[in-house]
């Protein structure tokens, strides 16, 4: 958490989602690309979405509100860093920082 508590960094941000599902949530070396649908592949089941939310809350310091727990948000890995991005003030984003 530490490392983003003061700015939020697109790359930093999505460089850290996509090492997490693909080292811890698919259990394989090869990255990911930011636009495949880890839903629609089936790469994210619904086991493996929560424990991706809790991981932005552990890492990210951002507690997902319930009614954003919605496909659009967590379709990729860059809608997801979009979504976060706007949650978590980036610049140029519409803020609403929930930390």
């Amino acid at each position: 958490m530490d490392q983003f508590s003061d700015a939020y960094s697109a790359p930093n941000v999505s460089e850290l989602l996509t090492r997490f599902v693909t080292e811890d949530l698919l259990d394989q070396d090869d990255a990911i690309h930011p636009d495949e649908d880890l839903l629609a592949e089936g790469m994210v089941d619904s086991l493996g979405m929560m424990r991706l939310v809790a991981f932005i809350e552990q890492e990210l310091g951002y507690k997902v509100p319930p009614g954003d727990l919605i496909i659009e948000n967590f379709r990729t890995i860059g809608v997801l860093n979009d979504y976060l991005g706007r949650k978590l003030g980036a610049p140029g984003k519409e803020a609403n920082n929930a930390r």
